[in-house]
């Protein structure tokens, strides 16, 4: 019976039903979470509890802390609610019949995207594990690597409060996933209140980053994938090597080319170990598009990355595959079509939904070669093993015409028939691109004319059905793309897996007491107008001495930046060691899970908490202490969704573009100049302490690269930023203003707390404009006195008691208050 259940904490006997609410059925879970990684000292201190499985509901605590300091700011109202046979009812007019108010139909349509941006992965990762269960038994050891301890954070961890030893673990942390999913979507149909909406948009990011963790488990301990954890620490300084070559023009010419396509790499893995044991490996070029790229290249370097998965339409009709085997994704492009254009034959693997391909998962790999041979454009073959024997030996014999392709003189054809008075196409066009103008010059500047069209264009299709003169728009952006495919290029570094705590902390003194302007997790789906411009700014930030954490599309996004000065790639100017200046890729998109994890390890370093089951008060000590900043460039999918809010629930800030950002219709902004709300509970003593607005804003949308950086080191301030840090922000920040606006951030006065931390380079500027335009008290280089926001001018050392957190410990949940103290302390009683 849990009643009499103890764990040792320290020299303390602790009830097992103490920390938790219901300890029935995880008392053994509970025991070992406790005594493995908690201490006694902080479990007396503070009011420590456990949520292991945890719902929403059990995380509310903190969810309604960020929902309600940054309240969702709303772009877009359908007006109307159909989710039930009593509407469709106007909410602009009045609440519907069931009482939703217009408010709450907005949260429930930013739930139901969540959802569906962790659909795709649920399916994957279930079929990921249903295999591996099958293939190696339940009873397959899992770890996350030989540098990683109990102590090493993970959201499988914090959400159960499980440490996985094997398949058996992992079957029942995600049948967990797969049950809070199943909650949040009923609830996107039938909730009424926004606020707690809100909170379970924030759980579905959670939850998908659980999924993900027992899908990089699998993948590293079933199939071989790198991981540095097992990897002595000296060696990951360059490692994996930046060796991985990807776009059209390394395609090596005259090779069959294989490309896997999606989420899921199975195929791709019994394909390829067909390739090494036949010796074929030299004689097939293998691809990848999407994640399924991303994966292959973690057990064969060979592979070369394509693109991503919004490019995955583009990508099917240039032709450049002969075979493609395929399964569900994050995004759902309808890529048969554009196959069959390009003569290229399909293999569709998806155990969850057909394509309208014949079924062939019962016939012999003979047969189904013989048919696509004969003509058929693809088919559906659900066995595993079956549809890789197929791929490679289907490969090796087909032989197709690649004479698809429009020439430049049908291309100037085509483009005489824009009329010049329509420009229907531009307006349609979801990244802006001006397509009708540049179309209209094809006939005086050649193909070339229509160089950055073709390159921030994913072939959505909307320009080419809204065009009156039925002008073929997609079948000339793709001869544009052949006209310069040999220059399509980049180059990468497989992604290294998980990053163990002894890594993390390493570099702790300089990125908080050093010259580090902050952590940065830099990611995208490809989607963006430019497709080096996620290089670009993953480059300018490292060069200024952040750290750098990459995974999934984006990371080969970032690996076309090419620095023609150097004269090498961003992932061969940079090293790969979780180090200041440097550049870390993680993987393909459930490696993203990796980089969130990464960064949560701090509050177990530095402030001692354990993590399992553990949620709210990891997130509360990352968001008061060092959270890093997510930019999200290029964010289509709505996979992007719910992972931008695994990451804001853990106390991080995202900046979100380009133009896709602004398809968000919901973000998290908190009001700035409004300096009373905020504050936080000093820990010890409970007193309510007032402080700069750190950081502004969780979701903000942005939508050029410049104001992305600008916006960037804005939302990395936090309230307890040490002098060093807050002074590396200031001045990289302040330096991003002044070089792409050529003037000072309108706000940055509001996070000036003494003249030690003002950037030297800067200081005499900024020492000016808070004497002439704060009322400051400014002796030479000098702070005497500060203008405090309500008004009063204080002494610098009375200000900062009053209007500074600096190095204090503080929190946002009343139970994280000393036992003893009273929330709010004796200011609040007042």
């Amino acid at each position: 019976m849990s009643e009499n259940k103890t764990f040792r904490l320290g020299n303390a006997d602790i009830p097992v039903g103490e920390p938790v609410r219901d300890p029935r059925g995880v008392e053994d879970i509970i025991i070992e979470a406790m005594e493995t990684d908690f201490q006694e000292a902080r479990y007396k201190t503070f009011d420590q509890r456990l949520f292991p499985f945890a719902d929403a509901a059990d995380i509310a605590e903190w969810d309604s802390f960020l929902i309600g300091r940054y309240p969702p700011l709303y772009t877009f109202s359908p007006g109307t609610c159909s989710d039930c046979p009593l509407g469709p009812c106007d909410l602009k007019a009045d609440n519907g019949l069931c009482g939703l108010t217009e408010v709450a139909s907005q949260a429930r349509l930013s739930l139901r995207r969540t959802c569906r941006g962790c659909l795709s992965q649920f399916l994957d990762s279930r079929e990921l594990l249903n295999y591996a269960l099958k293939v190696f038994g339940s009873d397959r050891p899992v770890e996350w690597g030989k540098m990683h301890d109990r102590s090493d954070t993970s959201h499988i961890g914090l959400m159960t409060a499980i440490w996985p030893k094997n398949l058996a673990d992992l079957a029942r942390v995600l049948s967990y996933a797969e049950e809070q999913l199943n909650k949040l979507f009923t609830a996107s149909f039938s909730a009424l209140d926004p606020t707690e909406m809100e909170q379970m948009v924030l759980h579905s990011g959670s939850i998908l980053l659980v999924a993900m963790n027992v899908s990089e488990l699998v993948k590293m301990n079933c199939f071989g994938f790198t991981n540095a954890s097992n990897e002595d620490i000296m060696t990951t300084i360059n490692w994996p090597p930046a060796n991985i070559l990807g776009g059209l023009g390394h395609v090596e010419k005259g090779k069959p080319v294989l490309t896997f396509l999606g989420d899921s790499f199975l195929t791709g893995f019994c394909a390829v170990k067909q390739l090494k044991e036949e010796n074929l490996f030299e004689k097939v070029e293998v691809c990848g598009i999407g994640p399924a790229g991303h994966d292959i290249i973690r057990f064969y370097d060979r592979c070369r990355i394509l693109g991503p998965m919004t490019q995955a339409r583009k990508l099917a009709r240039h032709g450049i595959s002969d075979v493609i085997v395929a399964g569900d994704a994050c995004i759902d492009l309808s890529f048969l079509e554009d196959a069959k254009i390009a003569g290229t034959k399909v293999i569709w693997t998806s155990r969850a939904r057909n394509i309208g391909l014949p079924d062939y998962s019962d016939e012999t790999v003979e047969k189904i070669v013989a048919d696509l041979l004969a003509g058929a454009p693809g088919v559906w073959v659900r066995h595993t093993e079956k549809a890789a024997a197929a791929a490679v030996k289907l490969v090796q014999k087909i032989s197709r015409p690649k004479n698809h392709l429009l020439s430049e003189e049908a291309v100037k054809k085509e483009a005489k028939r824009c009329r010049d008075d329509c420009d229907r196409c531009s307006n349609v066009c979801p990244n802006g691109l001006l397509i009708g103008l540049q179309l209209r010059k094809v006939n005086a500047e050649g193909i070339a004319a229509l160089k950055d069209i073709e390159e921030g264009c994913y072939m959505c299709g909307a320009c080419e059905k809204i065009c009156p003169e039925k002008i073929p728009l997609e079948n000339i952006f793709v001869a544009a793309l052949d006209a310069w495919k040999d220059d399509d290029k980049l180059k990468m570094r497989a992604g290294r897996g998980p990053v163990a705590r002894v890594g993390t902390t390493s570099w702790a003194f300089g990125s908080m007491w050093g010259n580090c302007p902050g952590i940065f997790h830099v990611i995208g789906c490809g989607d963006a107008r430019n497709s080096e411009e996620l290089g670009w700014i993953a480059y300018n930030l490292t060069l200024r001495n952040a750290i750098i954490f990459t995974a999934g599309c984006g990371a080969g996004e970032i690996g076309r930046y090419f620095n023609k000065e150097k004269g090498q790639y961003v992932y061969e100017q940079f090293g790969t060691e979780a180090q200041l200046r440097n550049l870390i890729n993680c993987g393909s998109c459930t490696a993203c899970s990796h980089i969130v994890d990464q960064a949560l390890k701090w509050p177990r370093t530095g402030a001692g908490a354990g993590h399992y089951g553990n949620f709210a008060e990891t997130a509360d000590l990352e968001y008061n202490i060092i959270a890093p900043t997510l930019i999200v460039w290029g964010a289509l999918p709505d996979r992007m969704h719910a992972l931008v809010a695994s990451w804001v629930r853990a106390g991080m800030s995202a900046v979100i573009g380009p133009n896709s950002g602004f398809d968000w219709n919901r973000y998290l902004m908190g009001n700035k100049w409004k300096w009373e709300e905020w504050w936080s509970y000093i820990s010890y003593g409970g007193k309510k302490q007032y402080h700069e607005p750190s950081p502004p804003a969780m979701i903000i949308p942005v939508e050029t690269k410049e104001e992305c950086l600008t916006q960037a080191l804005a939302i990395s301030m936090r309230a307890v930023d040490v002098r060093d840090g807050r002074q590396a922000r200031l001045d990289t920040w302040i330096e991003f203003s002044q070089m792409f606006f050529q003037e000072f951030p309108d706000d940055w006065r509001l996070f000036a707390r003494s003249d030690w931390e003002l950037p030297i380079r800067y200081k005499s500027r900024l020492l000016k404009e808070l004497k002439e335009k704060s009322g400051w008290d400014i002796d030479r280089m000098q702070i005497k006195k500060a203008r405090h926001p309500d008004g009063r001018l204080l002494e610098i050392g009375e200000f900062s008691k009053e209007y500074s957190a600096m190095t204090k410990a503080i929190t946002k949940l009343k139970r994280m208050i000393a036992r003893g103290s009273a929330p709010g302390g004796k200011e609040e009683k007042k």
